[in-house]
């Protein structure tokens, strides 16, 4: 009877491995290992997977955990419409879910230009995906108002 092989250890958990690296404040070093699941993800899965989608949030998540809104806002808007592209429907809570996150570390951005800058993606987001709070359109359109008119309040 041949030899068994010896047995491998299990492979560590990424996810631990992400939040041992956000728990100890490096932030830039969790944002590469989820970016390089990501790109694994895509490599096997393919580009509308809900593997890449996952390890998408999963990036938004840490830009928000690394006080980082206008990151996280571009990154959920881009799950947003991951989603959208997969077949999910505007009105799927997941798509809602992505929406207002990205919706809310929006408000978080204080550098005007980078707000303005995300405001058209976040505007057309919310056309399509008005969420079940009504009033988020008119939120985001008075916020830009008021980024293009600081004597204005958002």
């Amino acid at each position: 009877m041949p030899a068994a092989a010896p047995a491998q250890p299990p492979a560590p958990d990424p996810h631990a491995l992400l939040l041992a690296a956000v728990q100890a404040g490096r932030h830039g070093e969790a944002a590469s290992i989820a970016a390089a699941w990501e790109g694994e993800a895509l490599r096997v899965y393919g580009m509308r997977s809900a593997e890449v989608v996952h390890w998408m949030e999963v990036r938004a998540d840490l830009a928000r955990l690394a006080d980082e809104p206008g990151r996280s806002c571009e990154l959920w808007i881009a799950v947003a419409h991951a989603r959208i592209a997969r077949g999910e429907a505007p009105s799927d809570e997941d798509v809602e879910a992505a929406v207002d996150r990205a919706h809310h570390q929006w408000e978080q951005v204080r550098d005007p230009d980078r707000a303005r800058g995300h405001a058209p993606g976040l505007t057309a987001l919310r056309e399509q995906v008005p969420g079940r709070r009504p009033g988020a359109l008119d939120a985001v359109r008075r916020r830009l108002d008021a980024l293009s008119d600081p004597s204005r309040k958002a």
